[in-house]
């Protein structure tokens, strides 16, 4: 079985919210100022994990620009995520995993 990391971010007005988990493990979470260093803090995060399977799902006020910022990778897909679906990190980490 591949295993593959699953990213939910919620962009909220001063934060972004995260939860990552890989396939089978539990999710963890981790929060960013919704800032440019905060997007570049999660550049770093998923450096590591580049060439590998990366599913991120985002919501919230700046998910199309984040979707932008951090989708552009080979082996990233990234999807933007109606907040109606999925609002928390965590859901959305499920949203990633679930979608084909």
């Amino acid at each position: 079985m591949n295993t593959y990391l699953c990213i939910g971010i919620a962009s909220r007005n001063d934060a972004l919210e995260m939860a990552a988990r890989e396939s089978g493990q539990p999710a963890i979470l981790l929060s960013f100022p919704a800032t440019g260093m905060g997007v570049e803090a999660i550049k770093v995060f998923l450096a590591d994990y580049d060439g590998q399977t990366v599913r991120l799902a985002v919501t919230g006020t700046a998910a199309v620009s984040l979707a932008l910022a951090l989708g552009n990778v080979p082996g990233r897909e990234t999807f933007v995520v109606s907040r109606g679906i999925a609002d928390q990190p965590a859901a959305l980490a499920r949203y990633a995993e679930r979608t084909v």
